[in-house]
């Protein structure tokens, strides 16, 4: 698999929106030249996906962290070496509902349930 410069899939892409559209879905842009959204995918809100992306759409990064300790939370390598980790299972099915969200809106392109971003 080929990774972007962030380490996300490089067969994916995000193809940014109007303003209204981003917005609609819960993007904002504190910083103006980005689009930024972050959702809890953790029913303890200590884990989180955000997603950010170049108003140009030159740049994007999707991350999944853990907000406690400011890392990432790979909860795809987690369940590879325990698929019946309960916090993985539940993080990775919030993670897969919001993507479906993003790729249903036209804003995440090339996504497949269950593959690795």
């Amino acid at each position: 698999m080929e990774y972007t410069r962030h380490g996300n899939n490089a067969a994916l892409s995000i193809h940014v929106l109007d303003d209204a559209a981003m917005r609609a879905l819960g993007f904002t842009d504190c910083v103006p030249e980005d689009w930024y959204l972050r959702k809890p995918v953790s029913d303890d809100h200590t884990t989180s996906l955000d997603v950010t992306a170049a108003k140009d759409g030159s740049d994007w990064c999707i991350d999944v962290l853990d907000e406690d300790f400011g890392q990432p939370y790979d909860y795809q390598w987690i369940l590879s070496q325990d698929p019946d980790f309960a916090y993985a299972r539940k993080v990775a099915a919030n993670v897969e509902r919001e993507l479906r969200i993003l790729a249903d809106a036209g804003v995440l392109v090339g996504w497949k349930e269950g593959m690795y971003v």
